[in-house]
């Protein structure tokens, strides 16, 4: 994630910074629960629960409806919960008492999250898709993805999470999902040390799933606000069973990549993104061009295309993977 990314994540949050969690009057023991933590929240799935909770805490009626509808959409079947849920934080932030302007006058501060996986200090983004994919697997499809940073002194914590899966007659035909993690080590205002390990598996690539561990270095050529362009390189060790033959490919690899974030006008952030792992047998080639747009502080629409190609792949195989993708994605 490059610092523009970062700075952008972490605008809404910082904005809603020290806003406690909404909750009813004290002299109203009917809504002194949070909205989350209500029967109805029960119904709904973690993740629009957390996407709900950080919509709450900004205690802003026009946001809480915006987070409330969008939520809507990507889960459906839970809409009567999400909005009992919603409903009743809008009424207990009506009832709150009102300062001289006619604001709602915010709670005492309640306890933040804290330990390495709260969802704060974290800053990140979490992205529900729909894909057209070509390639090895030739569909539409659905994918959720999930990053966040935590800069803690002269440490980063990245993760990231995906998983995008395909169905049709009742048959899967598309299943790829992965996750990783990588480790920044400040050594200077612009340069980095890295380690990182990523687990990826793709049921139509040709590879049973494959594994990368690796260190390097990064450094930022450019890191203004508008503009961040930095590159990352060093070595690494690639495993990777082949499905057909049951052969594992093991190897050392070299990964390098470049990551370019531009904002082209206020709430429009272009970003390209190129990569590869070469090994001996093999060499992955990734290219990831992204439009987003932002809608309010915390949700944003966007575009991107993903092209993949493998220099020499499992027998049967296709070289490339092609996904078009339109989000909606909401920045914690």
């Amino acid at each position: 994630m490059t610092r523009a990314r970062y700075r952008a994540f972490s605008g809404a949050a910082a904005a809603m910074a020290g806003i406690a969690a909404v909750s009813a009057p004290p002299s109203t023991a009917a809504v002194q629960e949070n909205p989350a933590q209500t029967a109805a929240g029960a119904e709904i799935p973690d993740i629009a629960q957390a996407l709900l909770r950080t919509a709450y805490e900004t205690r802003d009626p026009a946001e809480i409806a915006a987070v409330a509808r969008a939520v809507k959409a990507v889960f459906p079947d839970n809409a009567e919960a999400i909005d009992a849920q919603s409903q009743a934080a809008l009424a207990a932030l009506a009832a709150a008492p009102q300062d001289e302007d006619g604001a709602a006058q915010p709670p005492p501060p309640s306890p933040q999250p804290s330990g390495l996986f709260a969802l704060r200090p974290w800053e990140g983004k979490i992205n529900a898709s729909g894909l057209l994919s070509d390639g090895n697997s030739e569909n539409i499809a659905g994918g959720l993805a999930v990053e966040g940073a935590r800069k803690a002194g002269p440490l980063t914590h990245n993760v990231k999470g995906f998983v995008d899966i395909g169905r049709s007659g009742g048959v899967t035909n598309q299943k790829r999902w992965g996750a990783s993690y990588q480790l920044n080590v400040d050594l200077s205002d612009r340069t980095y040390a890295y380690a990182r390990i990523l687990y990826e598996e793709d049921e139509f690539s040709g590879f049973d799933y494959r594994i990368f561990s690796g260190a390097g270095l990064g450094h930022f050529f450019y890191d203004v606000e508008t503009f961040a362009w930095k590159i990352e390189g060093g070595p690494g060790f690639r495993y990777s069973p082949i499905d057909e033959t049951r052969e594992v490919d093991q190897n050392a690899a070299f990964f390098a990549s470049t990551e370019v974030d531009w904002v082209i006008r206020d709430g429009v952030t272009f970003s390209q993104d190129l990569n590869a792992t070469w090994t001996e047998p093999t060499t992955t080639l990734q290219s990831v061009t992204k439009l987003d747009t932002k809608l309010t502080e915390a949700i944003s629409t966007g575009l991107s295309f993903e092209y993949r190609y493998e220099t020499d792949p499992p027998a049967d195989r296709e070289n490339f993977d092609a996904i078009a993708r339109a989000s909606l994605i909401y920045g914690f």
